[in-house]
């Protein structure tokens, strides 16, 4: 399962994962990352060592919608082009987990079985998703032998630290299958935002009165994490600026930046606004905050009417687009309760934004912490687009399109 608020792209269909799994218990990892890959449309086959299969079995995989899966027992005939097999189908080859030995054997061209012989045969970069025990990790040969990977460009998706298998902890458990279905989807992504950096604001901001009570939203930041992902997946160097969210995890070039206020976030914002190509600023920031209070907490029984004396927060929006340079694109976003049309082509000309995308929040009906929008969307180049109700992640891929195209 991915985590809450995480997207799934399913717009892969055409592409290809081949994936090879060793003799180590998180093989069984392995099918969570299948079943994610096949929701995302993308076809996957699988070569299992014989070690692997003391883990797994091949049928799982099979019922899994992997095709071929391939593995050699004692004494089985076998396809005598089958170590060719992902260098002429696969866009991507993901070994998962990897051992130290079947690392070793990448390190130094040895192909003595069917996996490290594909390997061998694979002539573009592999990803290696390390398992193991943190003393087999850390020792010099395993570091070494990951050192010449790397200096073939083949991506190395670090083992993550905590208890592994044996009972000792320390890094070498593999990384959360997220992160690798992810890593993956941007290895099959068009790279149309390679070198471009991109702010992306997301989720609610709270606005305290006192130590324990805030004033906020039902935002869950899922639209902003979905555009995020999508400039990632594309390519971007992406700075994320996020309210309260959970269940967040970190990607290398997808910088968290967490937040509480909106002053805060403004700041965060402008520490990096003049490194960013574009920015999508999807964040509900509370318009107002309340002002400071004296007592620590309110008290009920010392208090019979409750007032609360409100100011005005900054208007990051308007803010970030007066300091746009030649080259920077502002995108907004606009949740009108009435004339959406009128109300979001008066924010895309009042704040000066190069794109604008607006959304009816009625009663029986918010965008809030939803799967799905639907959406109008308009820039300055005068076009306009109404859609249907779409998943985020969809909504997100749309409109990365469209920034490619002011």
């Amino acid at each position: 399962m991915l985590p809450e608020n995480y997207p799934l792209f399913s717009l892969f269909s055409g592409k290809r994962v081949h994936l090879g799994l060793t003799g180590s218990v998180a093989a069984y990892k392995t099918i969570e990352l299948l079943r994610l890959l096949r929701e995302s449309q993308v076809d996957a086959g699988a070569t299992m060592t014989r070690s692997a299969l003391d883990f797994v079995g091949p049928l799982t995989l099979s019922a899994l919608g992997a095709d071929p899966v391939l593995y050699l027992r004692d004494n089985d005939p076998a396809d005598p082009y089958s170590h060719l097999a992902p260098a002429q189908c696969a866009d991507a080859f993901a070994i998962t987990p990897a051992t130290a030995g079947i690392i070793a054997k990448a390190a130094h061209g040895l192909a003595d079985d069917l996996l490290s012989t594909q390997i061998l045969a694979y002539d573009k970069p592999l990803f290696f998703c390390p398992a193991m025990n943190p003393t087999m990790w850390n020792n010099q040969a395993t570091i070494d032998n990951v050192s010449l990977l790397r200096s073939r460009n083949h991506l190395i998706i670090e083992p993550h630290e905590g208890r592994v298998a044996c009972g000792h902890l320390g890094q070498g458990r593999l990384a959360p299958t997220p992160a690798i279905y992810y890593q993956l989807l941007r290895a099959l992504s068009p790279q149309d935002m390679a070198g471009k950096s991109i702010l992306v604001t997301a989720g609610p901001t709270h606005e305290y009165f006192d130590l324990v009570r805030y004033f906020s939203n039902p935002s869950s930041g899922r639209m902003g994490l979905a555009i995020a992902m999508a400039c990632w997946l594309r390519g971007a160097n992406v700075y994320f600026v996020h309210g309260p969210m959970s269940s967040l995890f970190s990607l290398p070039g997808f910088e968290l930046m967490p937040v509480t206020s909106a002053r805060e976030m403004l700041d965060t914002c402008l520490s990096v606004w003049d490194l960013c190509y574009s920015g999508f600023f999807t964040a509900a920031v509370s318009d107002f905050a309340p002002s400071p209070s004296s007592d620590p907490k309110f008290k009920k029984g010392k208090i019979k009417t409750f007032r609360l004396e409100m100011n005005s927060n900054p208007d990051i929006l308007a803010t970030l687009s007066t300091r746009k340079k030649d080259g920077q694109l502002v995108v907004g976003f606009a949740a009108e309760a009435i004339n959406l049309e009128a109300n979001a082509r008066l924010k895309l000309e009042k704040k000066d934004l190069d794109m604008v995308i607006a959304n009816l929040v009625e009663p029986g009906h918010t965008p809030f912490g939803s799967m799905d929008n639907q959406v109008m969307v308009m820039d300055k180049k005068g076009r306009t687009e109404s859609w249907p109700s779409l998943t985020k992640a969809e909504i997100a891929w749309r409109l990365v399109d469209w920034l490619t195209l002011i």
